[in-house]
């Protein structure tokens, strides 16, 4: 998430509420409707979001390997939509790091090859753990429940960090976050993802409860990691693309980590315990 404007009025102000109220909209029917309806709707979706988050990272920080990264985007979908292989996904993702980085390394105006793998990494993760959800069993509603606790995770943080405020949690990343705002983060993802878990992931509350706990920190964690980077590269936002609120990295900064670490606990099989 972008941080907290300043409290001071501004003529616009209104307008550019409106702005960001109708697009957080139609991006939550978009993100919703296809996950609902699946199949190439949902991948097509996906794909698109890959290729922006890629072309806006590389835009960014100014790397060299844009287009190799893109190219991992492509294969990493491929890998899943077609073949349905997160094996073949996940080694799609690294050779394409690896190969973006060695771009960057020896083709010209390279930053270096970290910031590149960086960015192959960073677009095409989330992708293969969406896909690869999506296409399972009640994939949908994986989905769904990743989303409503990832959304109710910055719902909740920047409710009470706005209301309570106090200490910083990280002043050097991202100054407007407080550690307040991390505590009621946490726990609105929680109860929430607790409250959805028995309807959207068949399993018991308390699972819900720890699942979405995890997630939700994880969901903390990338939202700073785009502040971070974007504070490196002296950015207020990712991108232009969506009126009001940025680029598509600073929508789905919190789902860029939250999404391959609900991945990692839908793999290990945690989701089915706790019933009742």
């Amino acid at each position: 998430m972008t941080d907290v404007m300043a409290q001071s009025p501004r003529p616009d102000q209104g307008a550019e509420l409106a702005k960001r109220l109708v697009s957080g909209i139609v991006l939550a029917v978009l993100a919703v409707g296809t996950a609902l309806v699946g199949g190439w709707f949902f991948k097509g979706f996906v794909l698109l979001l890959g290729l922006g988050v890629a072309w806006e990272w590389f835009e960014m920080t100014r790397s060299a390997g844009r287009w190799a990264a893109c190219a991992a985007v492509v294969a990493v979908w491929f890998a899943l939509a077609w073949h349905g292989s997160i094996v073949l996904a996940l080694y799609c993702a690294v050779m394409g790091a690896v190969g973006t980085a060695m771009f960057a390394l020896f083709g010209r105006g390279g930053e270096g090859g970290g910031w590149s793998a960086g960015g192959a990494l960073y677009a095409t993760l989330p992708l293969a753990a969406m896909l690869w959800m999506q296409g399972g069993e009640g994939g949908s509603f994986i989905i769904l429940w990743l989303f409503a606790v990832v959304w109710f995770s910055d719902i909740g943080a920047f409710a009470v960090g706005r209301t309570v405020g106090g200490a910083k949690l990280a002043p050097a990343i991202s100054p407007s976050k407080t550690w307040s705002g991390a505590v009621g983060g946490l726990l609105s993802s929680a109860l929430f993802g607790a409250t959805l878990a028995p309807f959207l992931l068949d399993c018991g509350m308390l699972a819900g409860a720890l699942m979405a706990a995890l997630v939700g920190i994880a969901a903390q964690i990338g939202d700073l990691l785009e502040s971070w980077v974007k504070r490196r590269w002296n950015a207020k936002d990712s991108g232009k693309l969506i009126p009001g609120h940025g680029g598509l990295m600073d929508r789905l900064d919190s789902l860029a980590v939250a999404a391959p670490v609900f991945a990692l606990i839908v793999l290990a099989g945690l989701m089915s315990g706790g019933q009742g």
